[in-house]
C-alpha cells in the first residue's frame, strides 16, 4: 500500500481531508475521515475516506466492481495518508 505523507508545501495539516485538499488541488471532492483513502484518478480525481484499512480495502473492492463512472478508466487505489500532529505553527 502506498503511504502519502509530504509533498511541497511547509505546513502541518490538521486532517487528512485538509492534506489532500492541498497535495491535490484539483480533487472533485474529499470527502469522510480515516487514515486510509481510496482515490478514484479517473477523470477529475475523488477521495473516500476510511477509518480502517479493511474498510477502505471494502470501499476499493466495490469500486472496482461497480465502476466510478460512465467513464471510469479502472485507475482506483487504496492509500495510506500519514500527517505529522499539527505544531504552534505552520497550521493548515
Amino acid at each position: 500500500m502506498k503511504r502519502y505523507r509530504n509533498h511541497r508545501c511547509e505546513r502541518r495539516h490538521k486532517t487528512e481531508q485538509t492534506f489532500l485538499r492541498c497535495a491535490f488541488p484539483t480533487l472533485a471532492w474529499v470527502e469522510g475521515s480515516g487514515q486510509y483513502a481510496v482515490i478514484a484518478w479517473c477523470r477529475t480525481p475523488t477521495i473516500t475516506l476510511w477509518s480502517s484499512a479493511t474498510l477502505a480495502q471494502a470501499a476499493l473492492t466495490e469500486l472496482n466492481a461497480l465502476r466510478c463512472g460512465g467513464r471510469c478508466t479502472q485507475r482506483h487505489e487504496l492509500v495510506h495518508i500519514h500527517i505529522h500532529p499539527p505544531g504552534k505553527d505552520n497550521v493548515a
